[in-house]
């Protein structure tokens, strides 16, 4: 059978240290991964030099962005580089997220074997994404917190349709071929959600691996509160009135794009509640929040408020 090549693909702006976790974890793997891929989004911290300093290797492949190009960009740029260089995987990770377990990446891959699925098949699959004290980082299903309730839900090892991208996340080259690359456009934020609901209105294998960890930290929002929304108790968080811009304009465009246009609007009135129930600015929040929903339905993307 012919090597399926695979690489990492990590996106950083001016996290130096956790940058360098990030790439030993993937050296540590027990799996061989035949390129990393380092999309610097113009850091200024000497980063660069950092990471050829610590680790003097050609397995590393290391790409200095001119500009800033956001989260979006910088994932855009990592896969079109890993697919336009003959790579039939591609594993998607945050600069402050990292491998786990040293299996982590053999047990995504396993799991592809398992379901006997190849590089030419539409696949999504995502690590499990954990904190130190392994509860979740991030909601996946519903009242679920904790490792062993996940392990619980369980169906032959994996999730179905549920996962949290771009963290320890598998793509393949026939995904690729079928939804292309994350929508550069969307500069900062909801990039990986747009691409998992590409991929799953694709009826592309989208599943969470479950005995694949991936570590990632939890947000620590200063004015993070739970509230009730439409019956449901949510943590919500306001960050700047640019993040409130992006968030609500990238949700809307990709909620319009599939049809569920009902979906943009809950979020809309969702995100008013969470203004008015936490400490932030208010009156700015609200002008971005309508700017951002008003632009979104117009399909205005790209980096057009400056983030803060």
């Amino acid at each position: 059978m012919e090597h399926e090549k695979i690489a990492t693909v990590t996106v950083t702006f001016n996290r130096k240290e956790l940058l360098l976790q990030n790439i030993q974890a993937i050296l540590n793997q027990n799996y061989d991964i035949d390129k990393i891929i380092i999309i610097d989004n113009h850091s200024t911290d000497n980063t660069k030099e950092a990471v050829e300093k610590q680790f003097p290797t050609d397995k590393i492949e290391y790409i200095y962005l001119e500009e800033n190009t956001g989260g979006a960009g910088g994932f855009y740029t990592g896969c079109k580089y890993a697919y336009d260089n003959g790579f039939d995987w591609i594993v998607l990770m945050d600069d402050d997220g990292r491998p786990k377990n040293n299996d982590t990446i053999k047990k995504l891959m396993e799991a592809t074997k398992v379901r006997k699925l190849r590089c030419s098949d539409k696949v999504l699959f995502n690590s499990l994404v954990l904190r130190d004290d392994e509860n979740l980082t991030f909601e996946l299903l519903e009242g679920k917190t904790t490792l062993e309730d996940i392990r619980k839900s369980t169906v032959e090892g994996i999730i179905v349709n549920a996962i949290n991208p771009f963290n320890g996340t598998l793509v393949s080259k026939g995904l690729i071929n079928e939804i292309g690359f994350p929508n550069k456009d969307f500069f900062i934020t909801c990039d990986e959600q747009d691409y998992n609901l590409r991929a799953v209105s694709a009826k592309a294998n989208v599943a969470t691996v479950v005995d694949s960890l991936y570590y990632h930290p939890s947000n620590k929002a200063p004015n993070a509160k739970v509230i009730k929304i439409f019956g449901r108790k949510m943590r919500v968080a306001i960050g700047s009135p640019a993040k409130t811009y992006y968030i609500t304009r990238n949700k809307t465009y990709m909620y319009q794009n599939a049809n569920k246009e009902k979906w943009a609007r809950k979020y809309l009135i969702k995100r008013l509640i969470a203004i008015f129930a936490v400490k932030c600015d208010k009156i700015e929040n609200i002008k971005m929040l309508i700017k951002g929903y008003r632009d979104g339905k117009k399909g205005r993307l790209g980096k057009t408020v400056e983030p803060r």
